[in-house]
């Protein structure tokens, strides 16, 4: 009887939530609208929030879009009028509400999951969900996940653009009173493309030679990163405007709408990428295709508009990681997923070779090597003052819904089952151990797991093996030494502090991970 009622909570927050007053517009115009609303949303954040907490409200705005532009999906209708591109009062409204309800109903989108895997015990009380977890988790771990970078690296900073670039581009805008555009050519793009070189290859982190189905990672990667250098300049023009005086801030012009044909043939002709592989990356990166139920705006960035018009909103592509989004996306697709797996297990391999590199103008020596039992991924070993850290290795994209978490949480407990053998092996003074790494037992040891993008949950720590992003560990390594990073390990210091790092704020007994407001 209790689940029956817990079922009928679900399915009455569901249409509650998609019974917005904007539904009843035609679904291409209410996804143009709560698209533009939110890059209003963006623009005004963009100028009051300090950089360092960008990614978090970013990472917030993302998940909440989603889930208006599904349920504008799910009423699509085929020969709707083509969407108008104007400021109407009720409509704005309508869809900052349906936003801000957004970042309420995507706790419910993990509650609800959670209960139906039995990891929550919900109750319903009059009008009240009440829940209790099976556990209650020290949440510092999940904060470690969203405070810390998707990766643990550093973002590389973009830096202003060049005057030259700004009057390039005011040069190519048209202006009205409201509205804007900006005429993309090969000049524009390529000093676009010039600019963000650098940004863009430090986040290249996937090998060159990887092929998919119907296109090379090297051609996702040119198409992707192009479009997302092309929403910059859209953003900035924008920006320029608004400072300008420009009534509405540009409000109509703030997603770029053009036929899906059009878009093929730019990016064709600014990236020399075949116009075949153009056609099947867009095809891929349309909100909802290849047979995507449950579509994430993050992973599929373009959104059709029917006739054969497509939306680019700048705020979703400046958010974009481009490599993680791609690999998340083809793991949710049948014929690409097998394929995917046997590319994660040639990446893996790849990640030794990539902290070699990284440590390559430090005193530290890198090994790598089998013993009887198992296999060691990566040992870290400063001769100097006599430490070894052992790395347990994990690379995948950070889960994106409950079954993933699932899945990635045994990938972590195995890494944790194999560093608790390492450490093991060396109270035992293995022979094979010692003579594989050059060390002996006056050394100090410790096994960890470094994970790519994701630590997991309070319920898959062990007190003797940390967890940690691989690339923050090396990031600290390089600054601190080894025999102080192994002692930042064993104290768990990396771990963010609540109530100065984050603020646990729970809402019907349910809690996100959030800033600090620093007007509290």
């Amino acid at each position: 009887m209790e689940d029956q009622a817990i079922i009928a909570a679900e399915r009455a927050i569901d249409e509650a939530f998609g019974s917005s007053p904007l539904l009843s517009l035609p679904s291409n115009q209410a996804m143009w609208t709560v698209l533009a609303v939110n890059e209003d949303k963006f623009f005004k954040l963009h100028s009051q929030r300090p950089h360092e907490e960008m990614h978090m409200v970013a990472d917030t705005l993302m998940n909440s879009l989603t889930h208006p532009l599904r349920a504008c999906l799910r009423k699509w209708t085929e020969n709707n009028p083509p969407a108008r591109r104007a400021y109407v009062s009720d409509a704005y409204g309508y869809a900052w509400q349906w936003l801000k309800d957004a970042e309420h109903y995507d706790q419910f989108c993990t509650i609800f999951p959670l209960w139906h895997r039995k990891r929550l015990i919900l109750s319903v009380e009059d009008r009240r969900l009440s829940i209790e977890p099976v556990r209650h988790d020290d949440k510092t771990y999940e904060a470690y996940n969203r405070l810390v970078r998707k990766e643990g690296r550093a973002d590389p900073v973009l830096g202003d653009p060049p005057a030259a670039l700004l009057n390039l581009l005011r040069n190519r805008t048209k202006r009205r009173e409201t509205w804007f555009r900006l005429k993309f050519d090969r000049e524009v793009v390529s000093r676009l493309v010039e600019f963000h070189r650098a940004t863009i290859a430090r986040r290249s982190t996937l090998p060159d030679d990887w092929r998919f189905l119907n296109f090379s990672l090297k051609e996702y990667r040119a198409a992707m990163t192009t479009l997302q250098c092309m929403m910059h300049g859209w953003y900035l023009v924008r920006t320029m405007v608004a400072n300008g005086g420009m009534k509405g801030l540009g409000y109509p012009s703030s997603v770029w709408l053009l036929e899906k044909d059009d878009l093929a043939n730019q990016l064709a002709d600014y990236t020399r990428v075949p116009r075949h592989s153009i056609d099947a990356i867009l095809d891929l990166v349309t909100f909802g295709s290849n047979g995507i139920l449950n579509p994430d705006i993050a992973t599929q960035p373009l959104v059709g508009l029917g006739r054969g018009q497509v939306a680019l909103a700048p705020f979703v592509f400046l958010n974009l990681n481009v490599e993680r989004n791609l690999c998340t996306l083809l793991n949710q697709i049948k014929e690409e997923r097998d394929h995917y797996s046997s590319l994660v297990d040639m990446k893996e391999d790849a990640l030794i070779g990539e902290i070699r590199q990284f440590l390559a103008d430090t005193e530290f020596e890198v090994i790598a090597g089998k013993l009887q039992s198992t296999d060691l991924d990566c040992a870290i070993i400063d001769r100097t003052n006599r430490c070894c850290l052992c790395l347990e290795l994990k690379w995948f994209i950070e889960p994106a819904e409950i079954r993933e978490i699932g899945d990635r949480t045994k990938d972590l407990k195995k890494g944790v089952t194999q560093a608790k053998a390492l450490n093991d092996l060396f109270k035992r003074d293995d022979q094979r151990l010692r003579e594989l790494l050059g060390i002996d037992p006056t050394y100090d040891f410790l096994s960890a797991v470094g994970s790519v993008n994701w630590i997991g949950m309070a319920d898959v720590q062990a007190p003797s093996v940390p967890i940690v992003k691989v690339w923050h560990l090396m990031g600290e390594l390089k600054e601190k030494g080894l025999a102080a990073i192994m002692s930042w390990l064993r104290q768990r210091d990396y771990l963010p502090k609540p109530g100065t790092d984050f603020n646990v704020v729970w809402s019907a007994d349910w809690y996100g991970i959030m800033a600090p407001d620093p007007e509290r």
